[in-house]
């Protein structure tokens, strides 16, 4: 069998430590992460081996040359432009004109190949992929597989609402060669977007081994160096060149190690290093070649590659140093710092934790680096939530952020294209949209300044701008989480996942260009926006209204007092009385005030202009759910025959009101963006745009003639129960795989999440997205069926997590 090595990897997510080197060339216990593969390969009897570049290929070639080193044949084809990892094999098709593997050059694995080709063989697959168990897998292609071993589905780089399985694909293939007749010549293809789906919808051979074994993606500087702790710890099964000196410590030829310095280990240590009187080597410490520790200093769980100089007592308490790194007197590196190549630190200077500096920078003496040269902290949460980028207001949303954010996202996404921007109407989001104006126009992109107000507005007038996107910064109204910024395309609609990530990607790496100062982004003055919004929708809603007969209808609207100059002449647009109070302005409570003032509608209107609650004429709240059938019931009678989205947590009588009006809803995901995407008549929905849902009721009351309360009593019960269960993020995959395997005779939705029906009831299992939880929603005939299938489900959860 021959084989291809994909070494073709930028390792972005690695910088600084691949700004001079391709990724599968990142060093680990001295020696290239390829030449783990190469090795593998070898022992495994497989020696004529392709080998696919693109970034920094004479790296590659001038370090292996033809193989013979490693007792292989290695063959070189080199892509010009992108081509995917099919397209980029597709190059080596003369080559390969057998059954053949293909494997990345920049992951650690021990796996058995014999018996993954074993395995391909006897199933006579025409494509069996490798797979293994992970505890975190957003950041690969999820897979399940049936008892045959065939796989029955396949989704790359899920979300967590769409994590079935903790089994995930390692990117090891075993192809026959006429799978590569179906990859396009010099065109981008991939192997799991486009290849593997294909081959899974015609149900054509598509195979999944489940492989025993190490396996480690070199994806993000943890993962680097935790594939190296491990290698120490004798988790992967390979050869460590060096001399076992003492359990778990290993020393290469020709090191130099004073009598009176101290190796605690697990440790590595490469030939011509030399360690110092008085030094210390604490645990999981990696020392390459040609490095001089001197007296005094103390290193633990740090990396150092090749030809660094540490003066003495310098200390490094979980750095990774590249190579040529001159460390002068006493200089401290905080955990999780990294330093590119040939970099000197000044001495008494510290670099706190998660700093990164990138080559050929000049510390000078008794400095203190609190950000990274060339900003690119890891985050130890994701920038993107569910909503947008959010945190505590001059905490985590400070304007040195908003300001890196604005530049990342203008250079990726909108250079010499039109931005708007906007922002609820408080002190501190004003500031913060002044910094992203700077930073967006700092970057080439032009900016429309909306001025103030909330995200449906924003929505509108980028429509009708024609504007590229925009970004909206709310505010919450509370001390904690209280700022969001919510980005939005062309449409109006939250930006996708995809373009969430290259965003974040820039953001952390600060990989981008900014723009000459001939070329700096324009300014203009928009704010009559929120205003228009306002009158343009309450016109569309008053022209329906026209040949009403019945009575001004009299509403109570509790929110925010900057809104009253708008919501006020927007009810009044509408023939309604609209009667404005805020939670301070009136004695009494909301549900006792709406009766008393003999309104006909009760609602509470929260400030990001999306989300509100209704009460009935008796002061009765309406339960969310209710609330929610009703404005579909609303929407739907607006527009007769529409289709509509609905987040898949949604309560199943919508599909009745639907039919029985000759209109369609389609299940998604929970998130806004997927439940509007399919939302085809307009961009508006009831879910997400208060006012507009607001102005719905009002026309289905006027249309009825009835109170709320006597509709909302046509409906029939609603039985739905809810609940939170903590479950830590390394083990939601794991959970979900084994839901599906306890339940795999029960009918399942895996539209966002898993979603389990049950007779006349169904239960969703949700992994919530920005928190380690869970969501258990369920919806049955009766209340107590509904509790009971959530503390069922909440048992089985428990039970995998013990």
């Amino acid at each position: 069998m021959k084989a291809v090595i994909m070494a073709g990897g930028k390792g972005t997510r690695l910088r600084p430590l691949t700004c001079h080197l391709p990724k599968p060339m990142v060093p680990l216990l001295g020696r290239p992460c390829m030449a783990y593969i190469i090795e593998l390969l070898r022992k495994h009897g497989i020696q004529d081996i392709a080998v696919t570049m693109q970034y920094k290929p004479d790296v590659i070639r001038d370090y292996f040359g033809d193989g013979q080193a490693y007792d292989v044949n290695l063959h070189y084809f080199e892509e010009t432009s992108p081509l995917g990892t099919a397209g980029s094999v597709k190059q080596a098709q003369a080559f390969l004109d057998e059954t053949f593997l293909v494997i990345s050059g920049d992951a650690l694995t021990d796996f058995d190949l014999e018996h993954a080709l074993a395995f391909h063989k006897e199933k006579q697959a025409k494509a069996t992929l490798v797979l293994t168990r992970v505890s975190h897998p957003l950041e690969y292609g999820v897979v399940m597989t049936n008892a045959q071993g065939q796989i029955t589905r396949f989704l790359e780089k899920p979300s967590w609402g769409e994590v079935f399985s903790d089994t995930v694909n390692t990117g090891i293939y075993i192809l026959e060669p006429e799978m590569l007749e179906r990859v396009p010549q010099g065109q981008e293809f991939d192997f799991s977007q486009q290849l593997f789906p294909d081959l899974l919808q015609e149900q054509n051979s598509l195979y999944g081994y489940i492989s025993p074994g190490y396996w480690m993606d070199i994806g993000n500087l943890q993962q680097y160096r935790q594939t190296q702790f491990d290698m120490l710890d004798g988790k992967v099964q390979l050869t460590i060149q060096g001399n076992q000196i003492r359990p778990r410590v290993y020393l290469a030829d020709d090191v130099d190690i004073h009598s009176a310095s101290q190796v605690t280990g697990p440790a590595y240590i490469g030939s011509g290093t030399i360690i110092e009187a008085g030094t210390e080597l604490g645990e999981y410490c990696i020392i390459g070649q040609n490095n001089r520790l001197s007296r005094g200093s103390k290193v633990t769980r740090s990396i150092l590659w090749d030809h660094n100089h540490l003066a003495p007592y310098n200390e490094l308490a979980g750095s990774t140093l590249t190579s040529r790194i001159i460390s002068k007197e006493a200089s401290y590196f905080g955990d999780g710092s990294v330093i590119g190549n040939h970099v000197v630190i000044g001495a008494n200077s510290r670099i706190e934790p998660n700093v990164k500096i990138w080559p050929y920078k000049q510390i000078r003496e008794k400095t203190r680096i609190h950000s990274s040269y060339i900003w690119g902290d890891h985050a130890a949460k994701t920038l993107f939530k569910t909503n947008g980028v959010s945190g505590i207001p001059n905490l985590d949303l400070t304007p040195e952020m908003v300001a890196r954010f604005a530049t990342a996202y203008g250079a990726t996404l909108a250079y010499g294209k039109t931005l708007a921007v906007s922002c609820a109407p408080h002190p501190f989001t004003r500031l913060l949209k002044r910094t992203l104006t700077s930073g967006l126009q700092s970057v080439g992109t032009h900016v429309v300044d909306l001025g103030d107000g909330f995200a449906p507005a924003a929505c509108f007038a980028i429509r009708h701008l024609g504007a590229a996107g925009g970004i909206h910064l709310a505010w919450s109204g509370n001390d904690m989480e209280a700022i969001c910024l919510t980005c939005m395309d062309a449409e109006g609609l939250p930006i996708p996942k995809s373009i969430e990530r290259k965003v974040e990607n820039s953001f952390w790496q600060e990989d981008y260009a900014r723009a000459s100062i001939q070329a700096i982004g324009s300014y203009r003055d928009e704010t009559h926006w929120f205003q228009t919004y306002i009158n343009a929708l309450s016109q569309e809603i008053s022209e329906e209204r026209t040949h009403s007969t019945l009575p001004s209808m009299r509403i109570v609207i509790e929110a925010s007092s900057w809104l009253q100059p708008f919501i006020v002449p927007f009810f009044k647009q509408l023939g309604s009385d609209a009667i404005h109070i805020t939670s301070a302005s009136t004695l009494e409570p909301l549900h006792q005030f709406i009766p008393l003032s003999g309104a006909n509608l009760g609602l509470r209107m929260h400030d990001d202009g999306r989300s509100f609650q209704l009460w009935t004429e008796t002061g009765t709240q309406v339960d969310s759910d209710l609330q929610t059938v009703f404005l579909y019931l609303c929407y739907l009678h607006s527009r007769p025959g529409g289709t509509i989205g609905a987040p898949v947590s949604a309560p199943t009588l919508l599909e009745s009101i639907a039919e029985g009006l000759g209109a369609k809803i389609i299940r998604t995901k929970e998130d806004q963006r997927a439940v509007q995407e399919v939302t085809h008549e307009s961009r508006m929905h009831p879910l997400f745009d208060a006012l507009f849902a607001i102005g719905l009721v009002v026309l289905h009351l006027d249309r009825t003639g009835l109170p709320l309360s006597t509709l909302l009593n046509l409906f029939p019960s609603l039985h739905l129960h809810r609940e939170r269960i903590d479950c830590p993020w390394d083990s939601k995959g794991e959970v979900m795989r084994r839901m599906m395997e306890r339940t795999k005779d029960t009918p399942v939705d895996l539209v966002d999440g898993i979603k389990f029906y049950h007779d006349d009831s169904w239960i969703l299992l949700l992994p919530d997205s920005d928190d380690p939880v869970f969501q258990l929603v369920a919806q049955s005939t009766a209340p107590e069926l509904a509790r009971q299938l959530v503390q069922t489900y909440r048992g089985h959860i428990l039970n995998v997590l013990q």
